[in-house]
Order: structure tokens, then C-alpha cells, then sequence
């Protein structure tokens, strides 16, 4: 039987100790609240790793600062999570699962067999660019803006599987055609492309799997004609109205019309009328008295329908968020103000 004493352990990378489960298998070292201390500057102490045996996947912020090796010599660390990458990487072999935050344009990876058998996850990346060290990637999902040109992943070699996630709109795929080049592409998601064009999608002879989440109801018709009796497997979900979509297609909540289609349209009718007054706001109190109301609003329609999940309560979050970063309010008080008037 383990004593108690020595389930925990104390490392220190160099801006303070703190006390961690042994066992623990996932590591932040952002500089975000609850997550372990990282010198600003100067060497980080990566030997400290050694004391948590079952460490799978790791957080990081910023440049390298001998991350790349620090993983080389610890192999069970498979998962990595990169904020705000810069500089140079050189991954090791034992990376399966890489995640890229906001990436800066310098970023320059390198991992061997040019990524062949990384799962690569990127978000918020300069013209959605993989760095050239990753061409052969086999597996990429790829969030964006409103949207992303094909072209700009033609270098990818070996591509099988790629999900493209809107997080905006319109949900334009550009140069569609250039998809032709993944002769290997046997699954394509894409997620809120509400500006596709189904005629432009080029055959692709490996391609078995077509998810469309969140669509227009003509582009379902379109595609499902296509497809018919062929070997492409096809999910599609939240297809919608040209009517809806003409009304609220720039709006956060859009999508809560596929849960019910009142509490949506209350939710968009307050995220307009939060939009107005944010337009409208000349001074501080008023950037306030626009997010309280926003959050006020959500928590009386979920009073009133008790929809409001985890997922919508992220996207009610993200939506205020991006209404808080207009007015140019800072986080902590936003954050605050979200809290106090949250009832969902």
C-alpha cells in the first residue's frame, strides 16, 4: 500500500515548487492562474519531469526554451499543447498529438518523417499556414475564421483526414478545387461552412466520409444528389433556412436554432440588442451596463427553457468574450461581470 506522503511530489522548474499528484498526467506551464510557475526568463529546470512518471501531455506558452528536448527525454509525454508558438521546435518521434494555439508566422517545426504520424490540431494560425516541417501530417483539423483558402494547404502531402471548423462568418471555403490535390483524402468535416460551394468540391477517388455541420438546406439537397448511391458515407446536420441564415448568419448564436427555434431567436434578438448598445457605448459604464444585459438576458431565456448546456453555456461565453474584446474592456473584470450575472 502507497503511503500518503508519497502520492505527492514538489517540483520546481525554476519560479517556485509546487506540490503535484506523482501520478498526474496532464501538465499546464502557462502563465494563466492554477497552472505550474515557469520563469519569465532564463533557463527552465526540465528535469524536474523525472518526478511525475505518468506525464502524458504538457501546456506550453511562448518559444521553445528547450521544450523539444525536454520531451525527447521523456517519451511518455505524447500530447502537446502550444500557445502562441514561436521561434524553433524540433519535435521527437514520441509526439502523436499536437496542438497549436494561435501560432506566430516565424514558427519553424520540425518533427521527423515531416509529421507523418502527428495528429495535428491548429486554431487561429496566420492564413491558416502549417509550418513546412509538418507537410506530411496525415491527420489535421484546422479552426479558422470566417474563412480559408484550400490552397493554402496544397503542400500537405499525405493528407487523409481534414476538419475545417468556422468559428465565424461566413464560412467561406476558397479555391475548393484545390482539395483535387489529396488523392489520399478519405474523411472531409467541415464545420459551419455556410458559403460552400457543392459544385466546386473536386472528385476526390479515396474520399468515404463527408460531414457537413451546420449548412444551408440547399447545400444538403445539393450534396446528398451527388453522393447518392455512391461510397462516400454522409452525416449532415443543421442545415438551415436561406431565411434564417439572411437574418443571422454574423450572429454568435445562429446555431441554436438546431436545439429549438423560439429560445433561438430569443438568444439572437439579445445578442442584437447587446451588439446596438455595445455600437452605441461612449464611456466605460455604459461597455458594462451592454455585457451585464447580454448575460441578464441569457440567464432569463434559459429561465424560461433551460437549454443552456455546457457547450452553448462555452458559446454564450466566446460570444461575450468577443463583445467585451470590442469595447475593449480587459478580461478580469468582464470575466467578473459574467459571473455575477450568470444564472445558467
Amino acid at each position: 500500500m502507497r503511503r500518503t506522503e508519497d502520492e505527492y511530489v514538489e517540483i520546481d522548474l525554476g519560479a517556485g515548487p509546487r506540490r503535484l499528484s506523482r501520478w498526474q498526467r496532464h501538465l499546464d506551464l502557462r502563465p494563466v492562474a492554477d497552472a505550474v510557475p515557469v520563469p519569465a526568463e532564463g533557463p527552465v529546470d526540465w528535469s524536474q519531469l523525472d518526478r511525475l512518471p505518468s506525464c502524458a501531455s504538457v501546456h506550453w506558452s511562448g518559444p521553445d526554451r528547450g521544450l523539444g528536448d525536454a520531451l525527447a527525454a521523456h517519451p511518455g509525454i505524447t500530447f502537446l499543447s502550444w500557445d502562441d508558438a514561436a521561434g524553433e521546435a524540433h519535435l521527437p518521434a514520441t509526439v502523436r498529438q499536437l496542438r497549436l494555439f494561435c501560432p506566430l508566422p516565424e514558427l519553424r517545426v520540425e518533427a521527423p518523417e515531416l509529421g507523418y504520424q502527428i495528429d495535428l490540431r491548429m486554431r487561429d494560425a496566420p492564413e491558416a499556414a502549417v509550418p513546412p516541417g509538418l507537410r506530411r501530417v496525415r491527420r489535421l483539423w484546422l479552426t479558422t475564421g470566417g474563412a480559408v483558402s484550400a490552397a493554402a494547404l496544397a503542400h500537405l502531402s499525405d493528407l487523409e483526414r481534414l476538419r475545417l471548423t468556422f468559428a465565424a462568418a461566413p464560412g467561406s471555403l476558397a479555391d475548393v478545387p484545390a482539395l483535387a490535390r489529396h488523392d489520399r483524402l478519405v474523411s472531409l468535416w467541415l464545420d459551419g461552412a455556410y458559403n460552400l460551394d457543392p459544385a466546386a468540391l473536386p472528385d476526390l477517388p479515396a474520399l468515404r466520409h463527408l460531414v457537413l455541420a451546420g449548412t444551408r438546406r440547399t447545400t444538403e439537397a445539393a450534396v446528398r444528389e451527388r453522393f447518392a448511391g455512391g461510397p462516400v458515407a454522409l452525416e449532415i446536420s443543421g442545415a438551415k433556412s436561406a431565411v434564417w441564415l439572411s437574418a443571422n448568419l454574423d450572429n454568435p448564436f445562429r446555431d441554436w436554432v438546431d436545439v429549438s427555434r423560439p429560445f433561438a431567436e430569443e438568444a439572437c434578438a439579445a445578442y442584437r440588442r447587446a451588439a446596438r448598445s455595445a455600437a452605441a457605448a461612449t464611456d466605460p459604464e455604459a461597455a458594462e451596463r451592454a455585457l451585464r444585459r447580454l448575460v441578464a438576458d441569457l440567464s432569463a431565456i434559459n429561465d424560461a427553457y433551460d437549454l443552456i448546456d455546457t457547450v452553448l453555456r462555452e458559446q454564450a461565453w466566446a460570444a461575450y468574450h468577443g463583445l467585451a474584446a470590442r469595447l475593449g474592456v480587459p478580461a478580469q473584470p468582464a470575466g467578473a461581470w459574467f459571473e455575477e450575472e450568470r444564472r445558467f
